[in-house]
């Protein structure tokens, strides 16, 4: 890409926003923000990014209908989705929640991937792991 790719991030937690924001602009790409799921829709769609980092649980619409949205629109099908969400994290020491968990993750992996996404990460997520994955998906683009 010659000039500096554009990330919009959607997420309702401000200050994860704002957390990942500087973050990726300090990588050198031009970052794009919204809290919700219609903000970030409306976004993607008139801002026509290279990427978009999305969350799964957000108020006006969940990730999942955003993503759904986005690969159904021929004017953002192309735009590569990496889910980054705190969905299913939390675990106890009890072995039964864990392997809920586990079987929660695994689903929602599957439902990122049937809407479209084309990674998906858990929070938290080191500054390493989500920039290597941006880059990875900026490349294939």
């Amino acid at each position: 890409m010659g000039s500096k790719a554009r990330i919009l991030v959607i997420d309702d937690n401000r200050s994860l926003v704002r957390l990942y924001e500087r973050l990726l602009q300090k990588a050198g790409y031009e970052v794009i923000t919204a809290f919700d799921g219609l903000e970030g829709l409306w976004k993607a769609l008139k801002e026509k990014p290279d990427l978009i980092i999305l969350d799964i649980v957000m108020p006006k619409m969940d990730g999942y209908e955003v993503c759904r949205r986005l690969k159904g629109n021929p004017d953002t099908a192309d735009i590569p989705v990496l889910i980054l969400t705190r969905k299913g994290s939390l675990a106890g020491p009890d072995s039964v929640k864990t392997k809920r968990l586990d079987h929660d993750r695994v689903q929602d992996r599957l439902s990122g991937f049937e809407a479209g996404a084309m990674d998906f990460l858990s929070k938290p997520v080191t500054d390493r792991e989500l920039l290597n994955r941006v880059r990875g998906l900026l490349w294939l683009r």
